[in-house]
């Protein structure tokens, strides 16, 4: 994590030049889909595998810094519990491989247009998600990922609103991200949606 640390650090500073604007801080909770990538296993499970991050509750916070009447810097942590999983189809049960957390830190910015209550937007993110299994044969790995989104910002007074998001995830698995005796080895990246509803808090 202290890569994702850096990446804010830099980012920081810019909140200096803000102009006058609203700081927004939003509690947030969605729905991540299931997002999958090609396993390669060397002795216990089928050569080739598509192995699935489970669907589940995502929990998190924004903090969103003013940069200008349209721009702000943006500020990112999330954290779902899932397991990963392989699904050998719709006759074949599911075989679960074990619990997983996945915990997310990025910056970036947003970028925000229109008048009045609704305020649609598009937010752009880089940094960092701590992949922690919860079985022995995967060892906690940070991987760089990197996020896209949109949505609408909607306020029912200056200082209250409601956010309503959906966003991408990437997370860069590489060929380093393999199990302690080697029966896993990613060959490429790891893809997830989400829909999020959050209560903006502006200042």
């Amino acid at each position: 994590m202290r890569r994702a640390l850096f990446i804010l650090a830099f980012l920081l500073p810019a909140a200096a030049f803000a102009q006058p604007g609203r700081f927004e801080l939003t509690p947030v909770a969605g729905y991540r889909l299931e997002g999958d990538f090609d396993a390669r296993s060397s002795d216990a499970f089928d050569p080739n595998l598509n192995v699935k991050v489970d669907a589940s509750a995502v929990y998190g916070v924004l903090f969103d810094i003013p940069l200008g009447p349209n721009w702000q810097i943006e500020l990112l942590a999330n954290r779902q519990r899932s397991r990963f999983i392989v699904d050998r189809g719709l006759l074949t049960p599911s075989t679960v491989l074990g619990d997983v957390d996945l915990t997310i830190a990025q910056a970036g910015f947003l970028f925000q247009w229109g008048e009045g209550q609704v305020e649609p937007f598009i937010t752009a993110a880089a940094g960092l998600t701590r992949i922690e299994p919860k079985f022995n044969e995967l060892a906690s790995d940070d991987r760089f990922s990197a996020s896209l989104g949109g949505g609408a910002k909607i306020f029912f007074s200056p200082n209250v609103g409601l956010r309503l998001e959906a966003r991408g995830y990437w997370t860069d698995l590489g060929n380093n991200f393999r199990g302690r005796y080697n029966r896993y080895d990613s060959g490429n990246g790891l893809t997830q949606y989400e829909g999020s509803a959050g209560l903006i808090i502006a200042f």
